[in-house]
């Protein structure tokens, strides 16, 4: 390969691949971060969300050849994946109390609105998380929960009052 001066790059053209959805080595580059930082958004813990994240991909990239879209498919499993992490510690809380997860926000501010979402219960946390994290609409959070848009509305509703409440005192 050259540069725009006809000069020699040293690239093995052979090695220079154009990243399409058909590979599954570009969904996991382009969209490893992303679901990593979604992970840690529902279940406030890194690690585990690495954890979760990369099961997620290997249900995808073993289902590849049936999915339409995978990118699509990747979110729902790591959110569904998040949900059931979620209900296990709900049970552990029952039987007993495992120490809570350290804040890993820079400034005070990120640290408070972090603990004030991670109050929230498991379903308005999600609906939050992904319609102004992941910047989803109504619909798509819907069609992703397995809920009704109205009830995705309601949740959100209740889920910001509960936070100005919060944040307000």
């Amino acid at each position: 390969m050259t540069d725009a001066t006809g000069g020699e790059l040293g690239l093995n053209a052979e090695l220079v691949t154009v990243a399409t959805v058909d590979d599954p080595s570009s969904l996991y580059r382009r969209e490893h971060g992303r679901m990593v930082r979604l992970a840690v958004a529902l279940v406030d813990a890194q690690p585990l969300a690495e954890d979760l994240v990369q099961d997620a991909f290997a249900d995808v990239f073993a289902r590849w050849q049936r999915i339409d879209e995978p990118a699509a498919y990747l979110r729902t499993c790591v959110v569904n994946r998040c949900r059931h992490e979620l209900r296990r510690r709900r049970l552990l809380r029952r039987t007993a109390t495992p120490p809570a997860p350290e804040a890993q926000a820079a400034d005070e501010l990120s640290r408070l609105l972090l603990d004030v979402v991670r109050s929230l219960p498991p379903r308005r946390r999600a609906v939050v998380v992904l319609r102004f994290y992941e910047d989803l609409s109504e619909v798509q959070i819907a069609d992703l929960l397995g809920l009704r848009a109205g009830t995705v509305r309601a949740t959100l509703h209740q889920a910001l009052a509960q936070l100005r409440e919060v944040v307000e005192r």
